[in-house]
């Protein structure tokens, strides 16, 4: 076993937390973080689970495996402003040989110290062979890690936008039946 079963478990516990702060550069001409910046502070998050799964840079290296997205969905609830700090938290929510599929959620901190619902993020992404570039399946050691988060995050409660799909709602476009 490569990774730190001790570990896992205790940053699972947390949903692997990370804390970042709004950088000037990220601000838009609306004033607020501009999209693409969540996408970047999710994708740091997203980091700080893999590599405690025995998926860091080092073990990249080593095993010529990677992580690749397949696809990642954002949904905007709150505005994050220049110099607020935010927090992140990851959920296993599934994975088989190949897959895993996390949920992703930030919360913007107010000066006093309360948080707010800002951004939710859904991941799908897949095990690579760097040497093929293609799709291989997980090495042991990572599914082992995975099962080891799973083992505290399947009595998590499933959040209501997992799997969710883009549209309007029925019966409200103007142009589609």
């Amino acid at each position: 076993m490569s990774f730190d079963a001790a570990a896992v478990r205790k940053a699972a516990e947390t949903g692997f937390e990370s804390r970042g702060k709004v950088l000037p550069e990220w601000i838009d001409y609306n004033g607020h973080m501009n999209v693409a910046y969540y996408l970047v502070a999710f994708d740091t998050g997203l980091d700080s689970f893999v590599d405690t799964l025995d998926f860091d840079a080092e073990a990249r290296a080593r095993t010529q495996m990677t992580t690749m997205t397949l696809e990642g969905h954002i949904q905007y609830l709150g505005e994050l402003m220049e110099g607020q700090s935010y927090r992140l938290c990851n959920q296993l929510y599934d994975f088989d040989s190949k897959r895993m599929h996390v949920a992703q959620t930030m919360y913007g901190i107010n000066d006093d110290g309360s948080e707010f619902l800002s951004a939710t993020m859904e991941w799908m992404s897949l095990s690579v062979s760097l040497e093929t570039r293609r799709s291989a399946p997980f090495r042991q050691e990572v599914l082992d890690a995975f099962e080891a988060v799973w083992d505290v995050h399947k009595d998590w409660e499933v959040p209501t936008w997992v799997s969710r799909s883009i549209g309007l709602p029925p019966g409200k476009s103007l142009v589609r039946p």
